[in-house]
Formats: C-alpha cells, sequence, structure tokens
C-alpha cells in the first residue's frame, strides 16, 4: 500500500513553512552586511532603488554562496554594491534627461 504524506494547514496551502532567513544562514557577518548593503537604495530611490537593491542583493547573495576565496569573493561583492549604485545613478538621470 503507498504511503500517503502528512498533511498540515501549511502544507494544504501548498506554501510549507518558508525560512525568511535561509539565504542568509551560513554567511560571515561581511558577507551578510555586503549582501544587504543595496537595499540602501530602496530608501533613497523608490521603485527603482528598489529593483536595483533586490538585484544588487540577489548577486551578492550568489556570489557569497560560490566557492571563491575570500579577497575575490570581497572584491566581487563590492563590485556589486558599487555596480547597483552606479546603475540607479545612470538609469534616474536617464529619466530625468528623457523629461527635460
Amino acid at each position: 500500500m503507498q504511503q500517503l504524506p502528512e498533511l498540515d494547514k501549511h502544507s494544504l496551502s501548498g506554501l510549507g513553512n518558508p525560512d525568511r532567513w535561509a539565504k542568509f544562514r551560513g554567511l560571515t557577518w561581511w558577507q551578510t552586511v555586503l549582501s544587504v548593503t543595496p537595499m540602501l537604495l530602496m530608501v533613497l530611490g523608490g521603485a527603482i532603488g528598489g529593483v536595483m537593491a533586490t538585484l544588487g542583493l540577489f548577486a551578492n547573495l550568489s556570489i557569497a554562496r560560490k566557492p571563491l576565496g575570500t579577497p575575490v569573493k570581497l572584491l566581487a561583492m563590492l563590485g556589486v554594491v558599487f555596480a547597483s549604485c552606479l546603475s540607479y545613478i545612470l538609469v534616474v538621470g536617464y529619466i530625468r534627461h528623457l523629461f527635460q
């Protein structure tokens, strides 16, 4: 006879019990700080800043999980923070230029 999985209120909804902090578990303190740093663009930049911040966050989380050396990870993650800020400035500047 086939065994049915145990059902609870979470499995019935299809959501399970997601761990919101699972992507940050196992990271060092500096990897966590650099991963979350692009989120400052959300405070400053509204919707455009939010998009750039989210892309920067997920890019840094991806880099933090790769088997690279610490100096390479550090430089790559700092580069993502810089690229997020620079891309925000360029997109906002372009939009302002269009409406002038």
